[in-house]
């Protein structure tokens, strides 16, 4: 993508706090996916909603990793 199209993003235009919102909303996501898979295969559900959970609360590490990345 060309940087003249709005919807190409510079990793360098990533703020810390977008990159927590970023991985929040992917948890949420993946999380959601394994509600909704739930009620196919349990199991796969189940897991999918662990993992999404999993991911949703390290966001606050990828804000402080980002933090630091930005020397801030």
């Amino acid at each position: 993508m060309s940087s003249s199209d709005p919807r190409s993003v510079d990793p360098g235009d990533i703020e810390p706090i977008g990159a927590t919102i970023a991985v929040a909303f992917t948890g949420a996501a993946i999380g959601l996916a394994g509600a909704a898979a739930s009620f196919v295969a349990p199991d796969l559900g189940l897991a999918l909603i662990g993992v999404g959970v999993v991911v949703a609360l390290s966001s606050p590490l990828a804000y402080v990793r980002m933090k630091r990345l930005h020397g801030e």
